[in-house]
């Protein structure tokens, strides 16, 4: 069994990093080399979330609130220097995204042996 802090690193955080790096990149703000020294990845990790080759089962995260606060991060990033705001931000996402069960369903896909009804582990 998958613990949850497991399925965050297994897809949550590359998904939340995809998310912030498309808008950065998209809206013209940084390149992918600025971005991969924001969020403390390789170059060629931006460019796997650019394309989709990494971290592209991301519909679970599609919700009005972290599209939101991830626009709102992409808009007062500066620069690397910014990389302790950018980790805060998707750290206080991680725990939305924990409370409100947006991972159950990744979880059952994982394992279908979970029953994501009776289990409420990451609300604890």
């Amino acid at each position: 069994m998958h613990l949850p802090s497991e399925l965050e690193a297994i897809a949550v955080i590359p998904a939340l990093r995809a998310m912030l790096a498309k808008e950065l990149i998209l809206s013209g703000r940084m390149n992918q080399s600025e971005v991969a020294a924001l969020l403390g990845v390789t170059q060629s990790a931006v460019s796997n979330y650019m394309t989709g080759a990494r971290a592209r089962n991301i519909a679970y995260l599609e919700t009005p609130y972290i599209r939101e606060r991830i626009s709102e991060l992409a808009g007062t990033i500066q620069g690397s220097s910014d990389s302790v705001r950018a980790a805060t931000v998707l750290s206080d996402l991680t725990r939305f995204i924990r409370k409100n069960r947006l991972m159950c369903e990744m979880h059952h896909v994982m394992e279908p042996g979970v029953d994501v009804d009776t289990c409420h582990i990451c609300e604890e």
